[in-house]
């Protein structure tokens, strides 16, 4: 019993010995019971390390290598809270590590520009050490701030972070307050699959074919602060193992097919016609948020079962003009994005003098498809 009692004690010593390296600083809250918000049941934590990119210079101005390292760790820890303590549908625990530290030097004149020239460090990483990479550019020019994250020409993700002159990156909130750890927070959204929510924030007034508001779900991806949404929680749990998202992710998120039934008191409608309006927020149509000088797809018959069939689901959204008779979202001078997307359709079904209408959102259609293994979301208008 005695032998039994010594090894479970030298087990636990080995597992505390060999966690150290990617340790998190003690907190009083730091405990499944108070960090897992809505979860009743918390799986594994996984770590997603990052290898940090930061300026000589800018390193120097944070008080050198050791105290910029220990802010750092401060910093990703309350990441690491904001991740898992905003209410949520998570399996696991989330763990935000900053792995590695490494130097840039730019010379000249210190705006954007002059950071930019040196992007190309982040391109090679060591898969064995790390996952994604922080690139900092912590002394840009008024104005020139801002967070983003793309990929590298070597497929991992990168987070970029120009942040102006004269702002503190450690001292800019208190956690649970908004700042650089809850900014950077969102961007490590996008490293995990997720995209802009705020692209589906349309009013009533903003839609002119039915005049109604799409309901979208609150987010720290664009349309809510503390808080999940199940697209993001049914997304984070699916590639939770994968540390780099393969090639063909955006695409393995959508099921097969799509099924739109056209009913009206309680019977399918044969012949109506469905029309698919896209949406797209934030102006970058210069007018309404729904499209409405023409749909994206007209003219579609139901059977006799009251159904249009949809097997091209994920380039509906992002590859529009591979759909036979589809449209490109047209782009305003302000449409800041190198790509063209629809984020949302607007569902018109019209049989006689009757019609319907209702929202095909890929925010309901990829959670439906993860976390149910259906290979058809099923989708009814009801005419009235």
């Amino acid at each position: 019993m005695r032998l039994l009692t010594f090894l479970l004690y030298l087990s636990l010593c080995l597992c505390v010995f060999l966690s150290c390296e990617n340790k998190i600083p003690e907190n009083e809250n730091n405990s499944d019971e108070n960090i897992i918000g809505e979860i009743t049941e918390i799986g594994d934590t996984i770590d997603y390390r990052a290898l940090i990119f930061v300026e000589e210079g800018d390193l120097q101005s944070y008080g050198g290598e050791r105290a910029f390292k220990n802010n750092l760790e401060k910093m990703f820890y309350n990441t690491t809270r904001f991740w898992n303590e905003s209410p949520n549908k998570f399996k696991y625990y989330f763990r935000w590590v900053p792995a590695g530290v490494q130097t840039y030097k730019i010379d000249g004149e210190r705006n954007k520009a002059s950071y930019e020239k040196q992007k190309g460090v982040t391109n090679d990483l060591d898969y064995s050490k790390y996952d994604f990479a922080v690139f900092f550019a912590l002394g840009v020019k008024s104005g020139e701030g801002g967070l983003s994250c793309g990929g590298s020409s070597k497929g991992h993700k990168v987070v970029w972070a120009y942040i102006e002159e004269g702002h503190n990156i450690f001292t800019d909130a208190e956690y649970p307050n908004q700042g650089t750890y809850s900014n950077l927070g969102h961007e490590y959204g996008h490293v995990r699959g997720a995209q802009d929510l705020y692209q589906y924030m349309i009013p009533a007034e903003r839609n002119k074919i039915s005049g109604q508001a799409y309901e979208y779900p609150k987010c720290n991806m664009g349309t809510g602060y503390m808080v999940w949404s199940d697209y993001c929680s049914s997304l984070f749990n699916y590639d939770a193992l994968m540390k780099q998202l393969p090639d063909r992710f955006d695409e393995e998120v959508f099921p097969k097919q799509v099924v739109i039934r056209v009913m009206q008191n309680g019977e399918p409608v044969n012949r109506a016609t469905v029309r698919l309006w896209g949406t797209r927020a934030g102006g970058y149509f210069g007018g309404p948020e729904v499209y409405a000088k023409e749909p994206f797809l007209d003219n579609k018959k139901t059977n006799a079962d009251g159904e249009v069939l949809f097997t091209q689901v994920y380039e509906m959204y992002n590859r529009p003009t591979e759909i036979s008779g589809g449209k490109t979202p047209p782009k305003s001078p302000q449409d800041e994005f190198p790509f063209s997307r629809w984020y949302c359709f607007l569902v018109e079904a019209e049989y006689g003098d009757s019609k319907g209408y209702t929202w095909l959102s890929d925010l309901d259609i990829v959670p439906d498809h993860l976390n149910n293994g259906n290979e058809t979301y099923e989708l009814v208008v009801n005419l009235k």
